[in-house]
């Protein structure tokens, strides 16, 4: 058996590295991102995510008469004042709340709890 030269393994090392670079290069040739900051602004306000510059917009909602919870937990949902819909309809339920949602116009912050978002809603904070 012969004996491995450290010259020998450094050199199918380099080589090694070399061919892997250009592998790489050629791999992602021509390659574009799909995304542009458009696209990550329009995701980030889907999830939730914010500028400190559209906080201050007021975001309203227009409940009908004989809307269910889950209409209006759906609208709460979409504009982003809510995270999670079951959570949300468990705690109106729990606060004896889903008979005194009046039909109307309710304007919101966007940065309001649950419980402040029940109390708009059935106006107890008026």
């Amino acid at each position: 058996m012969s004996k491995l030269h450290g010259k020998s393994v450094l050199l199918g090392i380099g080589i090694g590295i070399i061919l892997t670079a250009m592998l790489g290069i050629i791999f992602f040739l021509g390659y574009t991102p799909d995304m542009d900051e458009a696209k990550v602004k329009k995701l980030a306000k889907q999830y939730g995510m914010v500028e400190p510059s559209e906080q201050e917009i007021p975001l309203f909602i227009s409940i009908a008469e004989g809307d269910s919870i889950t209409n209006i937990t759906n609208k709460l949902t979409e504009l982003g004042i809510i995270d999670n819909i079951v959570s949300f309809q468990i705690k109106i339920v729990n606060c004896n709340a889903k008979n005194k949602i009046m039909p109307g116009i309710y304007e919101f912050r966007g940065n309001e709890s649950e419980d402040e978002i029940i109390d708009i809603l059935i106006g107890s904070n008026d």
